[in-house]
């Protein structure tokens, strides 16, 4: 009958306990690691802006804060100046900034956009493909009054009675008057930024400390409960080991499958299946992009199947070891042997 709450030790607190701990130190392995966003962001292809002009999607879509400015119309101007490699490094500069907060380098949370590139590129002869190609794709409408750059703001129509040529200069001559009312650095949000500078210097947010504390902590705890359901179930030493190696295999053995299902299920067919009915080529992106799209998903795919695979390994590797000990150890083991002495101890008295 003492086995009885030895299972029932296992199964709701020590198995729970080893699994969480299993997949919250797999999950550190990657989840902070800047080296892995930052790989992950680093194809340019990623950061190709969509054909607005050709695409259904895009063509009734407007740009917030331009007055009504449709990224059909947009589109292909934008592209002169968001460029991939420009895009790129925004986003490796939002990337930066969060870890930089987190790992305690910087005292205040506030992600930006560094606008002074596009400004720059505005101002010279990027700026005269830009005004071009939007007076070319901006539709037919509004009044000639109504046809100005103002600070911010963009044209959202041209009048029948200007010319494409003449909007291209109207255009290439107001981008100065654009430009003025935006700031070098955009903020990505309007509440108010987060500040430790009193902590600077002092307590560190490492939230890869944190998440790797917090499984060696479950840990401890699932260690705990297999050693009392070892010491409770078990007789021998041959036993307790036992106890020891099949609760710790199974948790173990769990990881691992999930490991290789993450690593299988990005390969599977539903998955090309999923990424081809998406379509995003319809939708204006690029065959580039798309493909860019899948290597992404595979690359996640493989590091976090990666962690899962070596911590389970791992743990697997224990749980079989200690059972290749158990089975080393004679069948009788010192628990045997203990309670024999204690067997002969009340004969020897009565003699």
């Amino acid at each position: 009958m003492r086995r009885v709450p030895a299972i029932l030790i296992v199964i709701f607190l020590a198995c729970p306990l080893l699994s969480a701990a299993f997949l919250t130190i797999s999950l550190s392995t990657w989840t902070m690691d800047r080296g892995f966003y930052l790989g992950l962001l680093d194809d340019t292809r990623l950061y190709e802006v969509p054909d607005a002009v050709s695409s259904a999607t895009w063509s009734s879509a407007a740009i917030e804060g331009m007055g009504g400015l449709q990224w059909r119309s947009a589109g292909r101007a934008a592209r002169v100046v968001l460029t991939p490699g420009y895009l790129r490094s925004q986003a490796v500069r939002i990337v930066n900034e969060v870890f930089d907060f987190l790992d305690g380098r910087s005292s205040r949370f506030d992600l930006t956009i560094d606008a002074a590139p596009v400004k720059a590129a505005l101002r010279g002869e990027a700026g005269r493909r830009f005004a071009r190609l939007l007076a070319e794709d901006l539709p037919v409408g509004g009044s000639r009054e109504s046809f100005r750059m103002t600070p911010g703001h963009l044209p959202v129509s041209r009048p029948s009675s200007i010319s494409v040529d003449q909007a291209a200069s109207i255009i290439q001559a107001g981008i100065p008057t654009f430009l003025n009312s935006i700031p070098d650095t955009l903020r990505l949000s309007d509440d108010p930024s987060v500040h430790f500078e009193d902590l600077q210097g002092g307590f560190r947010l490492h939230i890869f400390g944190w998440l790797l504390a917090a499984g060696i902590i479950l840990l401890v705890l699932g260690a705990g409960f297999l050693t009392a359901a070892a010491f409770v179930g078990g007789e021998t030493t041959r036993e307790r080991i036992q106890w020891y190696g099949w609760p710790l295999l199974v948790p173990a053995a769990g990881t691992l499958l999930l490991g290789l299902l993450v690593i299988a299920g990005i390969s599977a067919p539903w998955v090309q299946w999923s990424l081809a009915n998406a379509r995003l080529e319809t939708s204006g992106f690029s065959p580039s992009f798309v493909a860019a799209i899948a290597d992404a998903a595979r690359h996640v795919a493989t590091r976090v199947g990666i962690g899962f695979l070596a911590t389970g390994g791992i743990a697997a590797g224990i749980a079989l070891g200690l059972l290749a000990w158990s089975w080393a150890l004679p069948r009788g083991g010192n628990g045997s042997a203990e309670k024999v002495l204690a067997e002969k101890a009340p004969a020897e008295n009565v003699l």
